[in-house]
């Protein structure tokens, strides 16, 4: 037990150390200055969160230069991403700031992401970005009752940019405000404004790829019970014992590389097993209750999570948070309880076994953290995981059980995996 704790404490301390690595990174890329010429060398892919400064250093020299969007025009990595420095109106104070805008496509018209929010610029009015969005406008429908509706502001700005080919106009009122729809919509116009011009970056890049992967560990688990039911003091007086248990499974991470390389979805089977068993006594109301409990439990484990994986080459930490299911496939619940009128009579016993007890499904959220071990294209993981499982017996609403007791279980584990 104590091994285990040590190996989670190693995997937070993993963790602890992203914020140098993720400042360190640097990949070929380039720079280009505002005479238009372009500078090769190593890039920052993330050195300021905002968005408005990057490292760069030139092939062959240790000494790191810092540039803001107002020192340069662009920079980017080559097949990769790629940034132009744009000015960004503020509507609110009426001032603007020159910030570096991640570009999508160039062409005839021009897609730019920054933040979340995107941007379109067309070729014939370089100086002005149109912002695209959408609002809620509050209206009373045909029923009387207040409602809310989108008032989408994108299509109709889409619409005004690519009035000159006819053919878009349908297809403008169905795209939606997200980023291969976009891409989508402004090569097809580029193509149909006859742009031979027209670069699309990170087009080598997967919008959809899945890596699949094993896992295993080692897992602890402790039960606990709080009653406000006298039918449930055998479980509010009793001391659990706690559970280290293997296991193993299969994970699967959905992931864009064209969006986002680094956030992902993670989905995850594991097979699970406890046994938990306590000898409570107590006294209520002048008699003497001995009992002997116990619960054989198995389970199908089913994980959803985001996980978001920070920057790094050989060592790449990761971080992950979500929700878990465990589907029960052996739900044993034996309760055998020995009743006395006074301290020295004979006991009288009750046999309470419920088989109906455990509930089917059991629901809780996890958190876990830990570090990626790249290998050519594989990826050996070491994570510490966190997990809170909620309700472990069976709820009926129609009766005041499930007001009268609360249970749980808490897992700490140790998981092993190798993604593919």
């Amino acid at each position: 037990m104590k091994n285990l704790y040590k190996l989670i404490t190693l995997c937070i301390a993993v963790v602890f150390s992203v914020p140098a690595t993720a400042q360190s990174d640097y990949k070929p890329g380039y720079v280009v200055m505002p005479q238009g010429d372009t500078l090769r060398g190593q890039v920052s892919y993330r050195t300021d969160l905002s968005g408005k400064t990057i490292g760069f250093k030139k092939d062959g020299q240790s000494a790191t230069a810092s540039y803001t969007a107002n020192d340069l025009s662009g920079y980017g990595f080559p097949g990769d991403r790629n940034y132009r420095t744009r000015t960004l109106d503020h509507a609110d104070t009426l001032a603007a700031e020159y910030v570096f805008m991640q570009e999508l496509v160039r062409g005839t018209v021009s897609l730019f992401v920054y933040k979340g929010t995107y941007f379109v610029e067309k070729k014939d009015n370089p100086d002005k970005l149109h912002k695209l969005y959408i609002t809620k406008e509050e209206y009373v429908n045909q029923y009387g009752v207040t409602a809310q509706r989108d008032i989408n502001h994108h299509v109709r700005i889409l619409n005004t940019l690519m009035l000159d080919c006819f053919a878009m106009l349908s297809k403008v009122e169905r795209v939606r405000l997200a980023e291969k729809s976009l891409v989508d919509l402004v090569k097809e116009y580029n193509s149909c404004a006859g742009d031979p011009d027209q670069t699309t970056f990170k087009e080598s890049k997967k919008w959809f790829a899945i890596r699949p992967g094993v896992v295993a560990g080692m897992s602890h688990t402790s039960v606990d019970f709080s009653a406000k039911d006298e039918r449930y003091l055998h479980l509010e007086h009793a001391e659990f014992n706690t559970n280290t248990h293997p296991t193993f499974g299969v994970s699967l991470l959905l992931y864009s590389p064209r969006i986002n390389q680094n956030a992902s979805l993670l989905l995850e089977g594991r097979y699970t097993q406890n046994k938990f068993e306590a000898d409570p006594s107590y006294r209520w109301f002048d008699a003497y209750y001995d009992n002997e409990i116990s619960f054989d439990l198995s389970a199908f484990k089913l994980s959803t999570a985001f996980r978001y994986d920070f920057s790094g080459k050989k060592v790449q930490p990761f971080v992950n948070a979500g929700v878990f299911h465990n589907f029960m496939q052996r739900r044993e619940y034996k309760h055998t309880q020995y009743f006395r009128q006074t301290e020295n009579s004979t006991p009288a016993r009750r046999d309470r076994d419920d088989a109906e007890f455990v509930a089917n499904v059991q629901k809780g959220f996890m958190i876990g953290a830990g570090s990626y071990l790249n290998i050519n294209k594989r990826r050996l993981s070491l994570e510490a995981r966190y997990e809170h499982g909620l309700d472990l017996h069976k709820q009926d609403v129609m009766s005041k059980t499930g007001q009268s007791l609360d249970s749980g279980t808490k897992t700490v584990s140790v998981l092993l995996g190798l993604y593919l």
